[in-house]
């Protein structure tokens, strides 16, 4: 299956619990794999007829920074939600996102969703 890959995206944002979290920025780290036929854009080599990289960073930086989310469970939610409202054409996303250097015994504490375009459709009632 095709996919976009993305990896390490760094998203400065207020996130977190408790009081003291809500009162800093700090880092999340993205990956993305996102499923999506590049069939027409490996045979044109054409912007337009792929997702952009580019915007897709732009709005999942954008959806999280705006929501400053308590988790990063819904901080994940957030940006599939966007995802697949802004790019039909995506079939499937997977998104790891990293709280790094919060537990001082791990170099980063994270969360992985794994949703289908359907499966993602029938659980917002879409």
């Amino acid at each position: 299956m095709d996919a976009i890959i993305i990896e390490g995206l760094k998203v400065d944002t207020v996130i977190g619990c408790f009081n003291w979290e809500r009162q800093i920025i700090q880092p999340l780290m993205l990956d993305l794999t996102i499923h999506n036929d590049l069939n027409q854009a490996a045979q044109s080599d054409e912007l337009d007829d792929t997702l952009n990289y580019a915007q897709i960073c732009e709005l999942a930086a954008q959806v999280i920074q705006q929501a400053k989310p308590k988790l990063i469970e819904h901080a994940a939610q957030l940006v599939l939600e966007k995802l697949f409202l802004v790019f039909p054409s995506i079939e499937s996303i997977i998104i790891t996102i990293r709280k790094p250097a919060i537990i001082a015994q791990a170099n980063a504490v994270g969360i992985r969703l794994e949703r289908n375009r359907n499966d993602f459709c029938a659980r917002t009632g879409e």
